[in-house]
């Protein structure tokens, strides 16, 4: 079964339609143009919107930031310099795609590792 992926843009818009927002009001509480908005969720925008515009969008439309940034294609900051700091985690990394070990294992086996529920 092929499930078509949400795209950054028509998941922003949808959010932000059964929130009962406006583009107008969103962009304005985002301090971004309409105009901007709008080519953002029609896909029209050529390049992905910056990390602290997309967690904006997280936090007025209560959305997921981290999914909103992998659907933009970016990477946060945080994470970035994580890796960057850390040179053990892009071979873990690699090594963790290799064995098709996906995110939510690896937080499953840490949780079990440091006692969490």
């Amino acid at each position: 079964m092929n499930v078509k992926r949400e795209k950054l843009g028509e998941r922003i818009k949808r959010v932000r339609q059964e929130r009962q927002l406006g583009l107008r009001e969103l962009a304005g509480k985002l301090g971004i143009s309409a105009t901007y908005l709008s080519r953002i969720e029609t896909c029209q925008e050529s390049s992905p919107p910056a990390e602290k515009v997309i967690r904006g969008l997280a936090d007025l439309l209560q959305d997921d930031f981290d999914e909103l940034m992998q659907l933009a294609g970016r990477v946060p900051e945080d994470v970035e310099n994580m890796i960057k700091r850390d040179p053990d985690m892009p071979a873990f990394l690699r090594t963790a795609s290799e064995k098709n070990v996906s995110g939510a294992e690896l937080m499953k086996m840490l949780k079990k590792r440091k006692g969490d529920p």
